[in-house]
């Protein structure tokens, strides 16, 4: 009995020691992270209290991936949940969204997050959901070890490429290629923006 109780203990101290090292991995990425889009962000604002507003939306699509996170105790979300957590505020009965039931790690829930953020983002701005007309679509699956995520937009105003690459577009590149492994293709079609986002699960 002995040995089994010392046993038990121990598995239960090396399980938390693991769970306190990646906590602790989480939040120093997640203050990098919070850096990065803040410098990126009040850089390329118009003014103060655009930059303001800006950034307070990317922390906000954050934080609401955090209490994804926080429910499955950091052991990673549904893509389905990362997506309505993400695009619920975006005019959702303009958005469908449909995919394959696939479990995203914590670090591909947060990209994913705020990537779609970005999308939705634009799409108001400029894009899709600018329109009531709008509509914008999102569809996932996993194909060979990758998650593949397709953004259409339709019905909105004729789309040009943007003359200068803003803070969206970066993050979208430089975001998926570092945080998840994969890469971005956006296409600027006049009739709405594509998107497609290559991840390795």
């Amino acid at each position: 009995g002995a040995s089994r109780d010392i046993t038990e203990r121990k598995q239960a101290e090396e399980l938390q020691r693991l769970l306190l090292n990646e906590l602790n991995h989480c939040i120093k990425n997640t203050f990098a992270t919070i850096q990065a889009i803040t410098a990126q962000t009040l850089r390329a604002a118009r003014d103060l209290p655009s930059g303001r507003e800006a950034l307070e939306r990317r922390i906000r699509s954050m934080a609401q991936a955090y209490d994804l996170l926080t429910l499955n105790a950091w052991t990673g979300a549904s893509m389905t949940d990362v997506a309505m957590r993400a695009l619920d505020a975006f005019a959702p009965g303009q958005v469908r969204m449909s995919g394959a039931a696939i479990e995203v790690t914590p670090k591909q829930a947060l990209a994913l997050s705020l990537a779609l953020h970005e999308l939705a983002t634009n799409a108001i701005k400029y894009g899709a959901l600018s329109h009531p007309e709008g509509r914008v679509s999102v569809q996932w699956r996993a194909h060979e070890g990758m998650l593949h995520l397709d953004w259409e937009e339709s019905g909105g105003p004729p789309v040009a490429p943007p003359t200068q690459k803003g803070f969206g577009s970066r993050l979208l590149e430089e975001l998926i290629a570092h945080d998840l492994g994969g890469n971005t293709q956006v296409d600027y079609a006049v009739s709405g923006v594509r998107c497609s986002i290559a991840a390795r699960l």
